[in-house]
């Protein structure tokens, strides 16, 4: 795992998300490693572009709000800018089933596949708390739905062809 701390207040550039990407790419390839997973931040400035940059595959995570999803549009335009495929998770899925509903209507109608539906679950709050992976205190349904959600990814990246993917 490769990461920067930054203090409150401080800005992250595209250039810190670069010099970070460099040294994962040594990690990998120092490891053996076959994919670089890179957690993006959220909006369309230059720390997306440059995680976007170079980029094999973008898995856009959204949630089912209406700011939620107009960000999604605005991401994914971004991606398509760089012309990297992406797929969507919906996570807390279950919290307003109408834009759920547009947002995979969206992903239908723009060729992109919804990868996964992750339910509202306080299992993450537990881990965030306790310090742990959310796999740790997950129910049987959660674990299910972001196994599921994993496995669409790797078909996806796999579909094409891809020896890295980032996911943002």
């Amino acid at each position: 795992m490769v990461h920067a701390r930054l203090d409150p207040g401080q800005e992250n550039s595209g250039k810190l998300v670069s010099t970070l990407r460099q040294s994962a790419r040594t990690l990998a390839s120092q490891n053996g490693a076959a994919w670089i997973l890179v957690d993006g931040p959220p909006g369309t400035g230059c720390p997306v572009i440059s995680s976007l940059t170079g980029a094999d595959y973008v898995v856009m995570v959204t949630e089912p709000t209406l700011s939620g999803y107009s960000d999604l549009q605005r991401a994914v335009a971004v991606a398509d800018h760089f012309r990297v495929p992406t797929g969507i998770i919906i996570n807390k899925a279950d919290i307003n089933a109408g834009v759920a509903r547009r947002i995979e209507e969206y992903a239908a109608t723009t060729g992109r596949d919804v990868l996964g539906r992750i339910g509202y679950d306080p299992a993450f709050t537990r881990a965030q708390l306790s310090g742990s992976s959310v796999l740790e205190t997950a129910t049987a349904l959660l674990r299910g739905s972001l196994e599921s959600a994993w496995r669409a990814v790797e078909r996806a990246v796999q579909k094409e062809r891809s020896p890295f993917a980032v996911i943002p």
